[in-house]
Order: structure tokens, then sequence, then C-alpha cells
């Protein structure tokens, strides 16, 4: 029985919807267009946002430190400090105000944990002409904060240091090499040390190898090296048309419901009013 009553509730409930519904059918469609409209609306005249990527690396610089320096640049940025990003990103005013919030994020998804030396920078804007002045203009802010100055200064100084007493144990051998064969160094042992040539050669080799790592270094001793820049994309990230359109058509589909609402509200009142009335 009480199954019975349940099936005859949800048919009444359902019955009910059906008979709300076309009793407003036409409110229903012409607010269900008219928030479309609007959704179509706000997605044309909206102002677009590309995301861009850029990715760098940085054997110096951490991602951790590099978010720090994202935040000042989006701080000075939902402050409307123009002055401040232009003379942090040497760009023209009208260039700054085309950039929008600015994200790192890791490389590798898969761990997020570790400091890697390689991050992803995002970069949102409203146009993309500036892609190439933004991307100098963040990798010059990143190079020139104190902190990184002074760490590719200690690290162009180490890799100087070494390369130079690296010349001098090439120059060495290079001389004991030149000793060997004209036969100096056994003659003045006399003949009583086993030593065999090739080791030398060898010992060139391997020092010649590390010389050249270590000019690679030093050329790529920058703190801020960049893998891949911003790239310019047709369709914008934002906003959305689908995403648009859905939220006028729920938009209208809410206004129906209030008016509803507010109808069945009124009703109940006038009920209320006309039962004090009768004697």
């Amino acid at each position: 029985m009480e199954k019975r009553n349940d099936e005859i509730d949800l048919l009444d409930l359902f019955l009910g919807t059906i008979n709300i519904f076309r009793a407003n059918f036409w409110l229903f469609t012409s607010l269900f267009l008219l928030g479309t409209a609007l959704g179509l609306a706000n997605y044309f005249n909206a102002k677009k946002v590309f995301e861009n990527r850029m990715v760098i690396s940085s054997s110096i610089l951490t991602k951790t430190y590099s978010r720090i320096l994202a935040d000042k640049i989006n701080r000075y940025r939902s402050e409307g400090n123009v002055n401040a990003l232009v003379r942090d990103l040497n760009m023209s005013p009208d260039d700054v105000k085309a950039i929008g919030q600015i994200k790192i994020e890791d490389l590798n998804e898969a761990d997020v944990s570790k400091e890697t030396d390689r991050f992803i920078v995002i970069a949102e804007t409203y146009d993309q002409r500036i892609l190439n002045d933004l991307q100098k203009g963040l990798v010059n802010y990143f190079e020139n904060n104190e902190f990184t100055k002074i760490r590719v200064e200690q690290n162009k100084s180490y890799l100087k240091q070494t390369l130079a007493k690296m010349d001098e144990e090439i120059k060495d051998m290079e001389e004991f090499k030149v000793r060997i064969f004209k036969g100096d160094f056994f003659q003045r042992s006399n003949g009583n040390i086993m030593f065999d040539p090739t080791v030398v050669n060898t010992k060139i080799l391997e020092l010649t190898k590390e010389k050249i790592n270590l000019q690679n270094a030093f050329t790529l001793a920058n703190s801020v090296q960049v893998i891949e820049g911003f790239t310019p994309f047709e369709k914008p990230s934002k906003p959305r048309l689908l995403v648009s359109i859905a939220i006028g058509a729920f938009a209208g589909l809410f206004f129906v419901a209030l008016i509803i609402a507010f109808k069945f509200l009124r009703k109940i009142l006038r009920m209320a009013d006309a039962a004090k009335q009768t004697p």
C-alpha cells in the first residue's frame, strides 16, 4: 500500500511539473533563448584571453623562487601598478596592460615535490603581439634579481678558475709527452722506470673532454635558458563558447524559476486572504 502511495505521489509530482511547464511554456522559451543570446553576446564581446607557455631551464633559479617572482608580477598587475611592471619587464605601458596572470608549473606533473631545473612559465595575454617582448622581459626579470646575479657570478668565477687550472694541466701533460717522445724522460731516469707512453695520451684526452664540458657549462652559465619560447595560438583559452552559452541558458532558466516561485507565492497569499474573508 505504501509503495502504491509513493507511485501516486511521484506521478502527481511529474504531472504537476508538466502542467507548470505547459502553463509557462512561452516564459520558459523566451527566457531560455534570451539567456542563450546573452551568453553568445558575452562570448563575442568579452576580452579574449590567450594562455601561452614557455619552458625554461635554470640550474640556479628554483621553481619555488620563480613562483615568488611571478607572484610579485601578479601583485603589481592586480594593483594596476603599471610603472612597476614597465620597470621590471622593460616593456611599454600599453604592452604590460595586455598581460594577465603569470603562473609557474612543473614540467613533470608526475612528481611535483622535487625542485627540478626545468619548469613551465604560463602567461595569460590579451594580445599575442607582445609575446616576444614578454618572453625577453620575463627572462631578464628572472635573471636580474640579486640572488640569481650573485649566484651566476660565483658560478662563472668558479668555472674560469677551473678552466685556467685545467689549461695548465693539459699544457704540462703536452710538455711531458714531448719529453717522452724525445727520450729526455727515459735518459734522466737511466731506463730504470717502466712506463707506458699511451697513458699520457689517454690523460690528455680525458682532460680535453673535461675542458670542453666546462666550456659548455660556462657558455650556459646564465641563470635562465629558454628551452621553448612562447607560441601564439589562434583560439583563446577564455572565454569558451559552449561554457558561455550554457551559463546564459541556465541563467535564463534560473530567472524562470524565480518568476514561477514568485507567482506561486502570490497565489498562496491570495488564497490565505480569501480564506480569512470567508465567514
